[in-house]
């Protein structure tokens, strides 16, 4: 996914073709999450938000 400095992001999603990863940062380069954006975990995954060095949730796979 191509995303250019100043962007909203609608969709996050991250695919691992390794299976072998255990952390993964998504890296925002001065994007923000647009509200009402999807997050898509895939089974395996989990995904966790964090804000100023805390963890502000925690998703399961599915679409939220």
């Amino acid at each position: 996914m191509g995303l250019f400095c100043g962007q909203f992001i609608d969709v996050i999603e991250w695919l691992d073709s390794t299976n072998d990863t255990i952390v993964y940062r998504f890296e925002r380069h001065n994007n923000e999450i647009k509200m009402g954006a999807k997050l898509t975990v895939r089974p395996g995954q989990r995904a966790v938000f964090v804000n100023e060095g805390h963890v502000a949730d925690v998703f399961e796979p599915g679409m939220c």
